[in-house]
């Protein structure tokens, strides 16, 4: 009984092997994505991720394939196809590089010695944290890293 055992659970996982090799493709096959997506390297719009991509996009991304299916987009850069999964503090549209928004200074001047100025008034697109000193705006340092294309670098990932 036991060896019976054994074969089967040998089986079962090769079966899952192969079921997984389906679900998410090979570097290979990735590639093959990125040259049919970004073939001609000029795409760098957000686009909304095709179904096609949501097994990939998912397990690059490391998160779930519903979440990937709900809130993702995907977008070419250098001839690389990258991804992005909107989350609770993760914005996948271009970076807001302004460094005087109005709705900043109307917050500091209604609390003005605020020590962070939270996201429903700077928004999620912003790369720089924000506080208020005596009623004036102040950048944090280290604001998030932007790319050539004008996205948050560290919310986009290329698909592999």
């Amino acid at each position: 009984m036991r060896r019976s055992q054994n074969v089967l659970a040998g089986r079962s996982m090769i079966l899952a092997l192969v079921a997984s090799s389906l679900v998410f493709p090979a570097p290979a096959l990735a590639a093959g994505l990125a040259a049919a997506y970004c073939g001609d390297g000029a795409n760098t719009s957000e686009r909304t991720l095709p179904s096609k991509l949501a097994g990939p996009a998912a397990q690059t991304l490391d998160v779930d394939v519903a979440i990937v299916k709900t809130g993702a987009s995907y977008r070419c850069s250098g001839g690389r196809l990258l991804v992005c999964a909107v989350g609770a503090n993760l914005w996948c549209g271009k970076a807001d590089t302004d460094t005087r928004p109005a709705k900043i200074v109307a917050y500091c001047r209604n609390n003005p010695d605020a020590v962070l100025a939270p996201m429903a008034v700077t928004g999620h697109a912003t790369i720089y944290a924000w506080r208020c000193a005596r009623g004036v705006p102040e950048i944090e340092p280290s604001p998030m890293a932007v790319d050539s294309d004008g996205y948050i670098a560290d919310n986009w990932r290329e698909l592999d």
